[in-house]
């Protein structure tokens, strides 16, 4: 199907950790070869998961075009006392991450390691648990830990783009994990009967000017 809709890019697997790892290497192989002998001729990928580890257990990505990942990384502990990181904290947190798999990637061989680096997923729901465990699907009642948080939605996003222009050079791309269709369950359009105010989707939020000045004044630069 990607071959017949002139796709530029596809992910063979997505967070598949089970089965990633180098006992299934071969498999791997083997399906990225079928994929290019089939004719594709856009960039494959495979979207992993960078926190928990996954990214630094895969043994096939010499055979890919981009190292994938998903990045979701936790920006505070709910149980703290409630205890908010300020921007900076969160600035530092990402910076720390970075530098940390910047550290494994260039312990890599040379295929492996001038490899583009993607962002395949980023986000971040707009609640206190949605920067404790961002990757977690939020409730469709926006109450408790919860309860909507637009500031720290945006807050995330600010210490994500700072943090990515504080280590230049870590990421070829950025892909922001926001759903917002008719078949999501933060559905903008529906949102005072769904999970809107506390869910990944920024639209109507502050994150939305946050990540469209940031892409605006990218596109400037060019």
């Amino acid at each position: 199907m990607a071959k017949e809709l002139n796709i530029d890019a596809l992910s063979v697997g997505l967070e598949l950790m089970k089965i990633s790892n180098n006992n299934y290497t071969f498999y791997w192989k083997t399906l990225i070869q079928n994929i290019r002998a089939g004719g594709y001729s856009g960039l494959l990928t495979y979207c992993s998961i960078f926190y928990p580890i996954e990214t630094q257990k895969i043994g096939f990505w010499d055979n890919l075009d981009f190292i994938g990942m998903d990045f979701y990384l936790p920006l505070l502990n709910i149980t703290n006392d409630g205890n908010i990181p300020s921007q900076q904290d969160m600035v530092q947190k990402f910076s720390d991450y970075f530098q940390y798999f910047k550290i494994w990637l260039t312990n890599q061989s040379s295929n492996v390691s001038s490899k583009p680096v993607v962002f395949t997923e980023v986000g971040y729901p707009s609640a206190l648990a949605g920067l404790a465990i961002p990757s977690a699907t939020p409730p469709m009642q926006c109450i408790g830990n919860y309860s909507a948080n637009f500031t720290l939605q945006d807050m995330a996003f600010k210490a994500l783009f700072q943090a990515l222009e504080k280590n230049s050079g870590i990421c070829d791309g950025t892909i922001i994990f926001w759903w917002d269709n008719p078949t999501s369950p933060d559905f903008y359009d529906n949102r005072d009967v769904n999970n809107w105010n506390c869910s990944w989707t920024v639209h109507g939020k502050p994150a939305e000017y946050t990540m469209a000045k940031q892409f605006w004044w990218n596109i400037l630069d060019l």
